[in-house]
């Protein structure tokens, strides 16, 4: 029985998209969470010097983008970090697929509020300009873009690919999509004419949403204030790594000079909870991935070269 005082609010396309997608990583995904939270002081200073010079040539770079380079450095060097894994648990079965191109899958809240995970491609292939670029790119199609179309868009491809696969469990959400009051709509009639005349190269389609090969969740961009850090957060299959990064936090910490001498000082900590999917991988796969983002930190110069 419903009381008075409560508020229903019922799941929209953007939701059930989530709950669908995180629903499955929990169930097939045996995660491991390793709590990463590096000294980025200079890499910091050196960050609002490359912003500033940005900025005067009409570009604007975030501290989340030159972080999406940083970490497809890192996964170069890690290439079992950025893979698809295929397991059959029955069998015990399964092989991991190295991925070529780094597509860094990241969570952007439009302005109607409901998040959505673009992807960046390439990240690792393209200068800190031409990712730069492509975040000023999707911003722009996410501002003509109709989110709930999209979204209905990915529900009924993945939907279709599921029933390729024999998934005839699936089955059960095309009933409740077609038949329950609050049933998965799209666009139609001349609404979804007119939409549909707007060219694909002006708004995102499905495309951008599929096709990541990592996922990286900034929750420092959203409030820059965030005391703490992520625990853990989802592995997105088939992929085998995520990153939750924080906000940017003053500590006290032992810095070194060039000589070598230690002192205590108030220095800028990153936490980045950096996530895998333990069927393919062991902790040493971190390993080369966090020792090189290491040396970009000590050395943040090396991002005059990005």
């Amino acid at each position: 029985m419903r009381l008075a005082d409560e508020n229903e609010v019922f799941f929209d396309n953007q939701r059930r998209v989530v709950a669908h997608t995180t629903s499955k990583s929990w169930k097939t995904v045996p995660h491991v969470s390793f709590i990463y939270e590096p000294d980025v002081t200079d890499f910091f200073a050196a960050f609002k010097r490359l912003s500033a010079q940005a900025a005067k040539r009409g570009r604007r770079l975030t501290l989340n983008t030159a972080l999406l380079k940083l970490i497809a450095e890192g996964l170069k060097k890690a290439p079992a970090l950025n893979a698809f894994v295929e397991y059959v648990y029955g069998a015990g079965a399964g092989r991991l697929v190295e991925k070529r191109e780094i597509n860094i899958a990241i969570p952007w809240l439009p302005a109607g509020g409901r998040m959505i995970t673009p992807t960046v491609f390439d990240c690792g292939g393209k200068t800190l300009v031409g990712i730069m670029d492509d975040i000023a790119e999707l911003e722009r199609k996410i501002a003509i873009t109709n989110i709930d179309e999209l979204l209905y868009s990915a529900i009924k491809n993945d939907t279709v690919d599921e029933l390729k696969r024999g998934n005839l469990d699936v089955l059960k959400r095309i009933i409740s999509g077609r038949l329950s009051k609050h049933s998965v709509k799209g666009l139609s009639g001349e609404e979804r004419d007119r939409y549909y005349r707007i060219a694909e190269a002006d708004r995102l389609t499905k495309d951008d949403l599929v096709g990541a090969t990592v996922s990286v969740s900034n929750v420092g961009s959203l409030y820059k204030e965030l005391k703490g850090h992520f625990g853990m957060l989802q592995v997105i299959p088939p992929q085998v790594f995520a990153i939750g990064i924080g906000a940017v936090q003053e500590r006290p910490g032992v810095s070194a000079d060039s000589s070598g001498a230690k002192a205590m000082g108030i220095r800028k900590y990153l936490p980045m909870t950096l996530v895998f999917d333990h069927r393919p991988s062991d902790f040493d796969a971190l390993i080369p991935f966090v020792r090189e983002c290491d040396g970009i930190f000590a050395e943040p110069e090396r991002m005059d070269t990005w």
